[in-house]
Parts: structure tokens; C-alpha cells; sequence
């Protein structure tokens, strides 16, 4: 009797164990379910723009990108008409894309004649049309402060000029304007990013595109700020800390100027002007070949790119020996058949403290409008230490371009390391389709998003009558006020075409294939800064 007892117990027993094992294993698995990273959707607009209204003095660029939008986009003329100087320079600015474009001020409700795909100082960004691009599979935006010293004195604008209140201004302002909104949030990690993504907002990473962070340069026009032209690296990593604590988690370490950091790309003869106006020099080129580097780009005299207005009234913007168009200003660079000309200047030994420094931080780096010398260093820094950089808003150097583009090398070397790519959005669908395919293949099907440089200073699309879309109910036009907009007539007029863009790449002969690519965009740039995340513990400051 006994003996069946013992029996019938360890027989309970056995089963009520296979039961908890069996339970745990069922658990461990829901539980392993749950915990895995779910790959986001959408995709990641690397390079843009929202608040250029708080830029360039505040009185050059036109339109808030919140509010009542009868006084945020309504009439135009009391900044681009208020004075003779900068009304002259409004139009000259505005009509280098398209000679026959006039702005007729008004704004909201009719918009006849902005937002336009060639004007450049009108808001292209309202929140509303940011939702349309989110509706339409935007997820991640990297929304960039960006300024200039130069063309804010030039504009006799009423300031701020100097760079850093500048970029506090401009960091503040994207706050409110996700604050203002319903479907945004700001993100100041990788897990923000996954949490706000996978609510269905648009998760918005603040950064910095400006020219001198912490006001490291000296303007010839002596404005009334503090500037440290030659700064410690105590100095250097204190600004660095202020920008993190303020919630920028992008930056550009170079943009249109030479810094204390390093060299920036040559690419416009008429930006000598303004390296002069920070820096007291000129840039010094170098002479490459073009058959080896695909530079063909050549520093000319900036006075050669002025027109007869721009020459009467250039005495009036600058100061006397910042002037390009008085003789002696500048130097005249003979061409040299079968060579182009790149920056001299690469990275300095502060540049390289400032980049480990935000290697250390965890800062996501874009090596974007640095000089080729410059970006290689970076590179090879970023190898060493297995740290993600990017490429945000750019394409293929092709046989006849200047140094900013990215070298076959230098998109592999990102590539290796885990960084991330923007295309640049292109002329038209077409000329994005192809610059994307190529650039796709060198990055293994992983990795490529758009930069679209929105409220740049750059125009976006222009209509294509190659590349027709069909608008239907499932697909509708979108309407702002009095006014609808048709990307088949008026190309990207503003970011809410942003959908209607991407829907004309597949008539341009984008396969499915690489649509899916882009549209994964997220989970890569997400994947990016994790690893970002990762690898800035191992680096000592």
C-alpha cells in the first residue's frame, strides 16, 4: 500500500514539474516576444530646416512655421520690402533659380505666388504640411539650425547675428513648434526615437548646422557678442556639453566657412566672401587632378559672379575690405587645364579634440561640407573607434564636381562602420532615382534616407512634364487656404509634397525593391545611433 502511494505521488509530482517547466518555457518565450526591437517603419528626412524664420537676423526669411497662419505665412513685405538694401537682395536671391519668378508678397489664403519650388526665403515647412509628410511615411526628421553672419549684416537685418544665440534661439524654436503640434516629439535618444515612432508621431532630433558653434570666429564687422576666435579645449568641450544639455544631439562639426575644427568644402566661389568676413582670410586651394579625384571645381574671384546691380550695391552690404567687388580684395587663381582645386586645410588639432569629444558625448557627426581632407581624417577617426558618422544631404562625386560630394571609398568606408547616407532630393524625380539606385548598391541595400535641405537657401524640385502622377480619392492634392497645389504643374512647392515626390520615383522606374529600402530608412538611422550609443563609453575624452 505503501509502495502505490510512493508511486502515485512521484507521478504527481513529475507532472506538476513538466507543468512549471513547461509554463516557464511558455513565458520565457511571450516574454522574449515582447522584449525583441520591433524594425520601425518609415522613413528619415536626414536634412532640414523648420525654423529658418529665427535665422539670418530674423527679417531675410519669411514665415513661422506654427501659428495663426494669417500673420505666420500672410504678407511678406514688411521683411523682404522694408528696406531698400534688403529688398534688392531679396530679389536678387530669390531669382538665381528661376529668372522670371516674382514674389508677389501675399501668402495665406491664396499663395499665388509662394510657396514655390525655386523661392528660397519663403517658410516651406508649415506644421501642416510637416503632417502630410508624416501621413505619408516621414517618421524621423532631423530638424537643423542654420545661419549666416555675413548675409544677416549683409541684410541689415535686426539680428541676432552671431552664431551661438543664434543656434540657443533656433534650438528653443523647434521646441515650440513641436510643442505646438499634436503629432511630434522630440527625441533625445535611440530609445525616444523607437517609443515615439511606435506611437505613431514623428520623432524630431534637434541639431546644429551653423557655422562657428560657440561663437569661435571674429566678424569684420565687430558685432556686439562675445567671440573667441582661438578657444581651449576646456572652452571647446563646455560648449559642447551646453549644446547636449539644450537637447542637440546633431551636429555639423564645418559648414560654409573654415573653423577652429577644420577646412570647409569649396564649392561656390562667392562663399570666400563670407569665409573672409569670419576668418580675415581667404580660402587657400590646392591644386588636385581631375582624373584621379573628380574634382574639376576652380576658386574663381568672386567679383566675376556679380552682376551690374549686385556691383552697385555691394559697397552698401560689406565692410570696405570684405567688398568683392573692389579691386585687390580678393586674389585671381590662373586655371589649370585637367586639375580642379580643393581646400588646403584639413583637420586641425582642435577640430580632432572637438570630434573625440563628440565621439565621447555620443553626438551623431555629419561630415557633410567638410573639406575632402578634413572628412577623410574624420573617417579614419571614426574606423579607429568603430563610431557611426553620416552623410546627410549629398550624392556621388561625378567627374566634374567639387569636393563636398562623397568619393565610391568614402561611401563604403561609412558603410563599414554603420553610419547612415541622405541622398540629396535631386532636380527631379529622375535625376533621384538614378543618384539613389547608385548610391543603394554601394551601401548594400541598408542605410540610404533623404536630405532634403527644406528652408536651406536651395530649391527644391521642379515640375517634371516627363514624370506625371495620378492624383485620385485615394491620393488627393494638397490644399492650404484658397490655394491646391498639383507637383505634376507646380513640382515640390513646399515639404507637404513631400508624399506626392515619392509616389513620381516609381514612375521614374524605382522597383519595389528599393522603395522598401528607403521606407526602412528608420530602423536603420535608428540602428545607427544605438550603436552610437554603444561605442561612446569606450571612447576616453
Amino acid at each position: 500500500m505503501q509502495k502505490i502511494t510512493f508511486h502515485k505521488v512521484h507521478k504527481e509530482s513529475n507532472k506538476k514539474s513538466l507543468l512549471i517547466f513547461f509554463s516557464l518555457l511558455f513565458l520565457s518565450g511571450i516574454f522574449a516576444q515582447d522584449t525583441k526591437k520591433i524594425p520601425l517603419q518609415g522613413f528619415v528626412d536626414m536634412h532640414t530646416h523648420p525654423r529658418g524664420d529665427l535665422a539670418f537676423g530674423t527679417e531675410l526669411f519669411f514665415g513661422a512655421p506654427y501659428g495663426n497662419i494669417s500673420e505666420a505665412l500672410g504678407n511678406c513685405k514688411s521683411h523682404h520690402s522694408k528696406k531698400l538694401i534688403r529688398s534688392v537682395l531679396s530679389a536678387q536671391t530669390e531669382q538665381l533659380n528661376n529668372a522670371s519668378w516674382r514674389d508677389g508678397k501675399t501668402g495665406f489664403p491664396d499663395f499665388s505666388t509662394w510657396p514655390s519650388w525655386c523661392s528660397i526665403l519663403h517658410q516651406q515647412m508649415w506644421v501642416d504640411w510637416i503632417k502630410r509628410a508624416h501621413q505619408g511615411g516621414l517618421n524621423i526628421i532631423v530638424a537643423l539650425a542654420v545661419s549666416s553672419h555675413t548675409i544677416a549684416y549683409a541684410a541689415k537685418t535686426k539680428g541676432p547675428y552671431d552664431d551661438e544665440q543664434v543656434l540657443i534661439n533656433y534650438i528653443q524654436g523647434i521646441k515650440e513648434l513641436v510643442s505646438n503640434s499634436d503629432f511630434m516629439e522630440v527625441a533625445l535618444s535611440p530609445e525616444d526615437v523607437r517609443n515615439i515612432v511606435t506611437k505613431g508621431k514623428l520623432a524630431v532630433i534637434i541639431g546644429s548646422e551653423m557655422d562657428n558653434i560657440g561663437n569661435f570666429y571674429s566678424p569684420a564687422d565687430h558685432y556686439n557678442s562675445i567671440f573667441t576666435p582661438n578657444p581651449s579645449n576646456e572652452q571647446i568641450q563646455a560648449e559642447l556639453d551646453k549644446l547636449w544639455e539644450l537637447g542637440l544631439r546633431y551636429i555639423f562639426p564645418v559648414h560654409l566657412n573654415n573653423t577652429v575644427f577644420g577646412g570647409s568644402a569649396l564649392i561656390m566661389s562667392t562663399l570666400n566672401v563670407a569665409n573672409k568676413f569670419v576668418s580675415g582670410s581667404e580660402f587657400l586651394p590646392e591644386e588636385i587632378k581631375t582624373s584621379e579625384s573628380g574634382i574639376s571645381f576652380r576658386l574663381q574671384n568672386p567679383k566675376a559672379n556679380l552682376n551690374f546691380v549686385a556691383k552697385i550695391f555691394m559697397p552698401f552690404l560689406l565692410p570696405k575690405k570684405i567688398n568683392p567687388a573692389k579691386k585687390g580684395n580678393y586674389h585671381c587663381i590662373d586655371s589649370i587645364p585637367g586639375f580642379g582645386q580643393r581646400n588646403s586645410l584639413g583637420i586641425t588639432e582642435k577640430g580632432k579634440f572637438a570630434i573625440n569629444y563628440m565621439f565621447h558625448k555620443g553626438f551623431l557627426i555629419d561630415i557633410d561640407h567638410m573639406s575632402e581632407k578634413m572628412a577623410n581624417e574624420v573617417l579614419e577617426m571614426a574606423i579607429a573607434n568603430d563610431y557611426p558618422v553620416n552623410s546627410g544631404h549629398n550624392g556621388l562625386r561625378e567627374n566634374r564636381g567639387s569636393e563636398v560630394s562623397r568619393t565610391m571609398k568614402q561611401y563604403n568606408q561609412i558603410k563599414s562602420i554603420g553610419g547612415m547616407v541622405g541622398m540629396g532630393h535631386g532636380e527631379n524625380a529622375e535625376s533621384f532615382v538614378r543618384s539613389y539606385r547608385t548610391v543603394l548598391k554601394i551601401m548594400r541595400n541598408e542605410n540610404v534616407a533623404i536630405g532634403t535641405d527644406v528652408n536651406g537657401f536651395y530649391p527644391l524640385p521642379r515640375p517634371n512634364e516627363k514624370i506625371k502622377i495620378n492624383y485620385d480619392s485615394t491620393f488627393t492634392r494638397c490644399t492650404t487656404g484658397n490655394r491646391t497645389w498639383d507637383i505634376n504643374k507646380d513640382g515640390v512647392a513646399h515639404y507637404g509634397l513631400l508624399p506626392d515626390y515619392i509616389k513620381s520615383w516609381e514612375v521614374a522606374g524605382m522597383t519595389p525593391e528599393e522603395k522598401n529600402a528607403f521606407l526602412n530608412s528608420a530602423e536603420h538611422f535608428t540602428l545607427m545611433w544605438e550603436k552610437c550609443e554603444r561605442m561612446k563609453n569606450k571612447i576616453e575624452p
